[in-house]
Order: structure tokens, then sequence, then C-alpha cells
């Protein structure tokens, strides 16, 4: 009895969170939380990024989205003029993208979808100033409940033009320093979101 009691409490929430009705509607708004996480790449830095994306379908297969939203605080160690060390803000600022996204069901009812996005983006702040970039990403949609709806994104964001550094070469004493957006260098990206549709 404790075995099919421990069973039915596993698959209750699993059936309720797969049940929805046969086909979703292709609603024309997304509305995303995400959380972005950007690895390090010399020289350029790692960050993590907290964003909202606001979608919009032009077609059965076409939509755009914009994205935008602050990296978290960063820090780095640096010498000083007494010979000590000093705690350096190294936060990229603020993250924005505009994508044009094609997608492709997986599934007859539309509960998932793969799709394929690319377009400008940017970072700007105060460490590194304004730094146009491209990025380019494939997703993965899962929806549940009608209009909730889980996003992944992989994808790799290029630097467009090269940036100043928080940090002198001569004041660096860890390794990866001095970071800066380097005209020509990428970075993998990748993004997990849960919004809704509307």
């Amino acid at each position: 009895m404790r075995l099919i009691g421990a069973v039915a409490a596993f698959l209750l929430p699993t059936s309720v969170f797969a049940a929805g009705p046969g086909a979703f509607p292709d609603h024309r708004w997304t509305l995303r939380g995400d959380f972005v996480n950007n690895t390090p790449s010399e020289p350029l830095p790692g960050d993590a990024v907290l964003a909202v994306s606001l979608g919009r379908r032009l077609g059965p297969r076409l939509a755009v989205e914009a994205t935008l939203g602050p990296g978290l605080p960063s820090t780095m160690l640096a010498r000083d003029t007494g010979g000590g060390t000093r705690t350096v803000d190294v936060d990229s600022g603020l993250h924005g993208a505009l994508l044009l996204r094609a997608d492709r069901k997986l599934t007859s009812s539309g509960r998932t979808a793969l799709s394929l996005a690319a377009g400008p983006s940017f970072v700007s702040g105060e460490a590194f100033g304004t730094v146009p970039m491209a990025r380019a990403e494939v997703g993965f949609d899962l929806r549940f409940r009608q209009r909730w709806i889980f996003f992944y994104g992989l994808g790799y964001e290029l630097s467009l033009k090269t940036s100043r550094s928080p940090i002198a070469a001569s004041d660096c004493v860890v390794s990866d320093c001095p970071p800066q957006y380097r005209s020509g260098k990428g970075q993998v990206t990748s993004r997990v979101g849960l919004g809704l549709t509307f």
C-alpha cells in the first residue's frame, strides 16, 4: 500500500502538469521572465542576467522578441596604489536584444516547439560602456495549462566593438584580467524562462 501511495503521489502532480487542451491556441503575445547565463570566454567576462522578454507573433511561424534586463552584481580584485588590493566593480550593466524568431511545432497540439532566432543585442554600463553585439539562438518551448510557457535557449553572442576595461592590465592580480568585450570575440549564452501567452 505504501508503494501504491508513493507512485500515486508522484504521478498525480505529473498528470496535472501535463493535462491540457487537445490543441494550444496561437496567442499573439508572450511575456516571460528569464535567467541568463553568459559563459566567460577570455577576454569577455561571464555574468548572469535577470531579464524580461516580450514577444509578438507575426505569423504562423514567425515572431519578434525584445529582451531587457540588468546584469547581476560582479566584482574583481585589483592592485591599489599602496601595494595592496582593492575591489573593482565589473558589473556588465544593462543587457538587451531584439530577435526575429522562426519556430516549428514538434507536436500537432502545439505543446512543444523548436525555434531559431537572431538579431542585434547590446551591453551598456559604467564598467564597459555601450557595446553593440549580435546574437543567434536555438530555443525550445513547452506549453502547459493553456497559457503558461517554459523556455530554454542556447546561443552565441558576438561583440561588434571593443569596449573599455574597468581595470588596467598593470593592476591585474587574477587570471582572465583585464576583462573586456573585444570586437570579433564571442561567448556561449543560455537562458531559462517562464511566462504567459495571451
